[in-house]
């Protein structure tokens, strides 16, 4: 243990009331409205802002709606409609519009709607419903893929042959990955236009892709984006990174495994370095809304806190970095371990240009004069150094935040070597196995 160890712990022991402790809004039900089961296809949908969706207490008095969970136009189909309440009303139209039974598929509307007038209702309707990031990504597909071949097109226009077309030239001209996101896009955005009259059925409805297939071209890409640094090359980017800063960002994902976002939202409370562990309680996305920048603070990816382990080294340097940071700087104890200039989390562009820049001093970069690894690739590298020393799948899946294993030896599955399989079938070595059995049943050798 560290003189500056041993120091923080006793500072922080001195003075309690200074540690960040989690709110009711660090939790991930604070951010997503609850929605309260009352009867079998009756729920409540209550807004992120009413108090039953941060404790989900059931019964409360509040003026969120309600929805009802009826039949649809297609047989086993159903469909979700929104009624104010109060709750007698909503069950008495739910038995209503049970007892009705299907209604007729809704008339398609004759006058001349285009895709694109679709997804700008469309968008505008799932902003509250989805994560952030999820809406960029959808927005991200639309604007790049969608847009420039369907937007132009009448709805009543966009028929399978066209759909089928449009999926083939993305698979072609953007690769199979952009194919998969469009089409994750143009679908449920189809089949809201079904459920609002719009159209009789959705075009884009059990499409499949075609089974992946790897060329050179895309296997050299895939290694190009898995690029990590080995042990020298990791040893010559610590050395040239210019603070203390800088080097426990790089290290908390190049040796801990964390992402970007999670490096960004990490605040003091959640660090207990005489443990050596840290607890990922959230992540920092950042989008724009109507022009301005907007951080948004969220759980991490998995949905739940998880906590990870930090190597002797790095502890110590995040010990430094509190001590120039805080103790000698006289930023907040609860506040952002890596504050920007406002205050609050960092520009999630600050880390890039920081790593680039490291890159470059320590002669790391390609031919064209470019890092050689991105910050997601310092995670990848801190996973493939793990499970290359032989540390055990299931331990690395819980470092990275991997809500299975088996994603982490998907992910990885290049580096489970041939060697390991030795490993495995050597516990039925006769030797092996008699010891094994032996100290299984308490007896002597």
């Amino acid at each position: 243990m560290t003189p500056v160890i041993d120091a923080l712990r006793l500072w922080n022991e001195a003075h309690p009331e200074a540690l960040p402790h989690m709110t009711d809004t660090d939790t991930p039900r604070a951010r997503r409205g609850w929605r309260e089961p009352i009867e079998p296809g009756l729920y409540r949908s209550h807004r992120t802002a009413c108090p039953s969706s941060i404790d989900q207490r059931p019964g409360r008095r509040c003026t969120c709606p309600f929805t009802l969970v009826v039949p649809g136009a297609q047989p086993t189909s159903r469909r979700q409609i929104t009624h104010p309440g109060p709750v007698g009303d909503a069950r008495a139209e739910r038995r209503r519009l049970l007892s009705a039974g299907r209604p007729a598929p809704a008339e398609v509307n004759s006058g001349p709607e285009t895709l694109h007038d679709l997804a700008r209702d469309y968008f505008r309707t799932i902003a509250a419903a989805l994560a952030p990031s999820t809406l960029k990504g959808y927005e991200e597909a639309y604007v790049r893929s969608i847009a420039p071949r369907l937007a132009h097109l009448e709805l009543t226009e966009i028929t399978r042959e066209i759909v089928e077309e449009w999926i083939s030239g993305i698979l072609t001209d953007q690769g199979r990955h952009a194919a998969w996101k469009a089409l994750a896009c143009l679908r449920p955005m189809l089949r809201r236009s079904v459920e609002w009259g719009r159209l009789a059925d959705n075009p884009a409805a059990r499409i499949r892709l075609p089974r992946a297939t790897t060329t050179a071209e895309e296997s050299a890409h895939l290694q190009g984006a898995r690029r990590v640094l080995d042990r020298t090359q990791l040893t010559q980017l610590l050395a040239a990174c210019p603070a203390v800063r800088v080097e426990c960002m790089v290290r908390l994902s190049a040796e801990a495994g964390l992402r970007k976002g999670e490096v960004i939202g990490l605040r003091w409370g959640d660090l207990d370095l005489a443990l050596r562990r840290v607890t990922v309680a959230r992540t920092v996305w950042q989008g724009r809304t109507d022009g301005r920048t907007i951080r948004h603070v969220r759980p991490p990816k998995s949905g739940r806190p998880r906590r990870v382990a930090l190597p002797e080294g790095l502890t110590a340097r995040l010990a430094d970095w509190y001590a120039e940071s805080v103790i000698e700087g006289g930023t907040a104890a609860e506040g952002w371990v890596f504050p920007g200039r406002d205050g609050g989390p960092m520009d999630e562009g600050s880390p890039n240009q920081a790593l680039e820049r490291a890159l470059r001093r320590a002669g790391l970069v390609d031919a064209h004069d470019r890092g050689l690894v991105t910050w997601h690739g310092l995670r990848h590298g801190a996973a493939s150094h793990m499970l290359a020393a032989g540390k055990p799948l299931t331990a690395v899946a819980m470092q990275l935040g991997h809500a299975d294993p088996s994603i982490t030896a998907r992910i990885y599955s290049h580096l489970l070597n041939d060697s390991m399989l030795d490993d495995a079938v050597s516990t039925f070595d006769p030797a092996a196995s008699t010891e094994t059995l032996r100290a299984t049943l308490g007896e002597d050798a």
